[in-house]
């Protein structure tokens, strides 16, 4: 689904989505980039390659790499409900006032977006198997 018609050029942006990749406009760039592995974004970053097989199941130091990024709230694209594990993980960020939301791929980017143009700190984390 193409969700921009103009570009933005002061920060990432996602111009599309399907299951299988998401194509990024980059920051301060006029190209498209298809990316169909899991990866990282935010508004100035791009973390392609995320070495995780499933958002339920983050080790400590995944977690980190995330926390390292400063985000006020993260997205995590899980194609699935609410879960125990997704409640720890949940739990561990809100402690250190990070907001976190699990929610299929086409919101988190839609959500992604909009966060972005209200210059929010956001953490968009992709896992396709997860999706």
């Amino acid at each position: 689904m193409k969700l921009s018609l103009e570009a933005v050029s002061e920060y990432n942006q996602i111009h599309s989505y399907d299951n299988n990749s998401v194509v990024i406009r980059p920051q301060h760039q006029n190209r498209l980039d298809e990316i169909e592995t899991n990866f990282i974004l935010t508004p100035e970053t791009l973390i392609r390659d995320w070495p995780v097989s499933d958002i339920k199941q983050l080790s400590a130091e995944q977690l980190a790499d995330i926390q390292k990024l400063d985000p006020e709230v993260v997205l995590f694209a899980t194609g699935s409900g609410l879960t125990v594990d997704l409640q720890k993980l949940s739990q561990i960020l809100t402690h250190q006032h990070i907001g976190v939301e699990f929610m299929d791929l086409g919101a988190a980017c839609r959500t992604f977006n909009l966060l972005v143009t209200e210059q929010r700190k956001v953490v968009l984390a992709v896992c396709f198997q997860s999706v």
